[in-house]
């Protein structure tokens, strides 16, 4: 018995000293039920009272091999986990909770994986302090997932950031939420709290700058399984990824798998390994069974996805584009949406009439009456590079056409803001001398029955967002505008200019004369490529392309441009702007 009451003591003490210089590594928690709160499950202290929680601080966990990091399930006891990092959770998550109430979640690093936190029938319990990143989801509040509180966390370069399914969850507390890296609001009044909610989950007061660091040496592990990409020969990674080389043999198994980058000297693949920072890397590599048997040595072209997704709408049946570019739908139209980068794919967002946020899943369809819809979308792929915000205008017309004897009448729509519109029927004609119909309560009057040699009835201005309907001319032209030219990282100092470029000739812009016009003419192929420029004799330049191809689509495009020192997109970025274009027409 004695014995065994120094090795207690001996363990307890060599634990101790080894957090007070660091984290400890050890394997994955899992606890079921109250009683499972013990020292072998990695609690340190505590009685599992409101007062006294149970506490599960201070470990490193390498959740690689493993379906999870830190897993509770079916638990009442108040609990915390503290001071931890969870490593590469490439399967459920960095952290589970399955019909859990009463835990805490603060200063802990979970990063590299498929999700972060995830929380199932689980209510009452706090996250806070902690950074998520590198992750293809970062929260995420399954079903049954109420009465939880998030905030003061950094969410960074995350594929889907957060996401809950029941809506009885705070994003926020006393005025601050947490800091989203693909948040693109503004802080006018220099707070430190956007002054818009962030859209994908309620948070109220999300934050400028990052109240939690990752620690150094935080990045994604991206999994090459050789037995697939050879069919491709080219794969794209997020910068700073480290490679896990996947190979498989039908036979004895693979014994040995080497690989060499750029040329350089051939290795034999043991663990994960990260790639030079270079926007393009080409590795050669072949495996060995266990019998000794050698594959061809074979290629692939590594790249490095930088650029964020670009997303466009492709219409069902039955859909019609007028020649003046406007794309009209009926109720039955399935809208899809299809976003396109090199990771293979991105997480789309959008919402209707500025409407809440969604999820995109699956073609959807307009509701409400005829008229005019605002259409706003964005992606995100798996890496966290985020597009900026597209707008599109859709016309939706469910009316079938009816045949008047004579001309005059009202058009089919009153325009009047970027949302539905209300719809009204031409007005019949009336036999003499029957007095003319009392007024309605229409926004806009009733044109009068045209008369010879009269002066045409005033037509109301276009709004920016939802162009007027009317017949349109023989030939219609269009205008491209840049709008605004704004600051969404780095400093606003500095010596900044901008250009862009069109038909191969590049003009400068002058901030002061905006919004500038920089094409007026008919849809045809078009490309529009953007710059922000830091420095003179040898400047720092970002740049971002728009391609149109005919038919236009009225709509708002938000580019953004990164620009990094030596314009070299694995170094430092310097600032991030945001070029807002408009497609208008040009009456």
């Amino acid at each position: 018995m004695r014995k065994l009451i120094v090795l207690g003591l001996a363990m307890t003490a060599g634990a101790v000293i080894a957090w007070s210089q660091g984290w400890v590594a050890r394997g994955p928690i899992y606890i079921y039920g109250d009683a499972q709160f013990t020292w072998e499950n990695g609690v340190i202290k505590g009685a599992g009272t409101e007062g006294d929680p149970y506490v599960i601080e201070g470990w490193i966990i390498d959740t690689r091999g493993h379906d999870y990091g830190i897993y509770i399930d079916g638990t009442r006891a108040h609990f915390v986990i503290r001071d931890c990092q969870i490593r590469y959770p490439l399967e459920k998550a960095g952290i589970m909770f399955s019909n859990v109430r009463n835990g805490r979640i603060e200063n802990t690093a979970v990063y590299g994986g498929r999700v972060g936190i995830h929380l199932l029938v689980s209510s009452g319990n706090v996250i806070t302090g902690n950074a998520i990143g590198y992750c293809d989801h970062g929260i995420v509040l399954g079903p049954a997932a109420q009465g939880n509180v998030i905030h003061g966390n950094s969410i960074v370069n995350c594929g889907f950031p957060a996401r809950q399914e029941m809506p009885d969850n705070r994003w926020y507390k006393d005025g601050r939420g947490n800091f989203w890296s693909d948040y693109r609001g503004q802080d006018l009044n220099k707070d430190g709290i956007g002054d818009t909610p962030y859209e994908l989950v309620p948070d109220q007061y999300p934050l400028m700058e990052a109240p939690v660091k990752l620690p150094a040496g935080a990045n994604r592990l991206s999994t090459l399984d050789l037995a697939k990409v050879q069919e491709r020969g080219i794969v794209a990674l997020a910068p700073g990824s480290l490679v896990r080389l996947l190979a498989r043999d039908v036979g004895v198994g693979v014994d040995k798998v080497f690989y060499r980058l750029d040329e350089g000297q051939w290795l034999t693949y043991s663990d994960p390994f990260p790639l030079p920072a270079r926007a393009m890397v080409r590795m050669e590599y072949y495996a060995v069974d266990k019998l000794g048997n050698r594959e061809r040595t074979k290629q692939l072209v590594i790249y490095l996805d930088i650029e964020p997704p670009t997303t466009r709408i492709v219409a069902g049946d039955p859909h019609y584009y007028a020649p003046d570019g406007k794309l009209w739908i009926t109720s039955r139209t399935k809208l899809e949406l299809r976003s396109d980068d090199a990771s293979g794919f991105a997480n789309i967002f959008y919402r209707i009439a500025g409407g809440d946020w969604r999820s995109y899943v699956e073609p959807f369809v307009v509701p409400g009456p005829e008229g005019p819809y605002k259409l706003e979308y964005y992606a995100i792929d798996l890496y966290g590079n985020r597009e900026g915000v597209q707008t599109a205008i859709v016309w939706k017309d469910d009316s079938s056409p009816e045949t008047e004897t004579q001309t005059g009448g009202r058009p089919p729509f009153e325009v009047g803001g970027t949302g539905p519109t209300t719809v009204t029927q031409p007005v019949q004609p009336v036999p003499e001398p029957a007095p003319a119909p009392a007024p309605r309560p229409d926004p806009v009057p009733p044109v009068p029955e045209p008369k010879p040699q009269a002066e045409p009835a005033p037509q109301p201005e276009p709004t920016e967002e939802t162009p007027l309907e009317s017949p349109p001319p023989a030939s219609l032209k269009y205008r491209i505008s840049l709008a605004s030219i704004s600051l969404l990282e780095g400093a606003a100092g500095g010596d900044w200019a901008f250009t862009y470029t069109l038909n191969h000739v590049e003009r400068d812009i002058a901030t002061g004369a905006l919004p500038l016009t920089l094409y007026t003419g008919e849809a045809k192929r078009l490309s529009l490529t953007l710059r922000a420029k830091e420095g003179k004799d040898h400047p720092d330049v970002g740049e971002h392309t728009l391609t149109l191809e005919a038919p236009w689509t009225l709509a708002t495009y938000d580019l953004e441009v990164p620009v990094y020192v030596g314009s070299d997109p694995t170094s430092t970025l310097v600032a991030v702007w945001r070029f807002t274009v408009r497609i208008t027409d040009e009456r």
